[in-house]
């Protein structure tokens, strides 16, 4: 299957929406990023260096799909992966990303 956009995707199985599962770390990803960006202007901004950061920091951290209602048990349980965690996994992808950019 191609996807090139998630609008075309159908979250229905039978009766059931799954359209609210999502990767929680992914929006933690996302919000560290944006942060770091914010902080330091070293790094390239082009889009193969942006998606090259977020592919790359995505793949070092195990994803957590968890209902949406389920995000304060996620937080609690035994395989929540903290803030800090990764954002030290995002510079360690920054760095591999500043030593030899894909452009």
């Amino acid at each position: 299957m191609e996807i090139f956009s998630r609008d075309g995707i159908d979250y229905n199985i039978e009766d059931c929406s799954v359209i609210d599962i999502f990767n929680y770390n992914e929006l933690i990803v996302l919000k560290v990023i944006r942060e770091i960006l914010q902080e330091d202007h070293s790094l390239c901004r082009c889009p193969i260096c942006l998606e090259d950061l977020f592919a790359l920091s995505m793949n070092s951290i195990p994803p957590r799909y968890i209902q949406i209602t389920s995000i304060k048990k996620y937080v609690n349980s035994g395989s929540f992966i903290d803030e800090k965690t990764i954002r030290k996994k995002v510079l360690e992808a920054w760095e591999k990303i500043k030593s030899k950019p894909g452009h």
